[in-house]
């Protein structure tokens, strides 16, 4: 899919998304602030690449440790340095990487809650644990 970033909105195939689903308009300043935040990421760190790394084969490792800088992992979580974003956020951020890469997002979701949710779940019960916990970082 061809993704292009045009006045800093992605766009695949010339389809602008939130002129297309009419999201915009219904949004927090909260929401609004993380959308703009990954599709600037987006548009600078991943689009210029994408395609390079597709043809390779490969995901950049380093794009973990980004990902997570950004607040991206696991950003509806509570505790250990995560965000503790509205489902809304999430399925925003979610979408800005789907616009560049699926796999991107994937990466995301995957890392979220099929890795880090059940950690979190299981440490719960337990606020004195959670609390005592170091922020969760992708390892160097």
């Amino acid at each position: 899919m061809a993704t292009s970033v045009n006045d800093g909105r992605a766009t695949a195939h010339g389809l602008d998304f939130d002129g297309f689903t009419g999201v915009a308009s219904l949004l927090g300043d909260e929401e609004r602030d993380i959308q703009l935040s990954v599709r600037s990421f987006a548009a600078k760190r991943l689009v210029p690449h994408i395609d390079d790394w597709w043809e390779a084969g490969v995901f950049p490792l380093e794009l973990a440790r980004e990902l997570g800088e950004l607040g991206l992992l696991g950003m509806h979580l509570e505790g250990y340095g995560c965000a503790g974003a509205s489902a809304t956020s999430y399925g925003l951020a979610c979408m800005e990487l789907e616009a560049v890469d699926s796999g991107l997002r994937s990466f995301v979701s995957v890392q979220g809650s099929l890795a880090m949710f059940p950690i979190w779940r299981a440490t719960a019960q337990t606020s004195s644990v959670r609390a005592g916990c170091p922020t969760w970082r992708p390892a160097a």
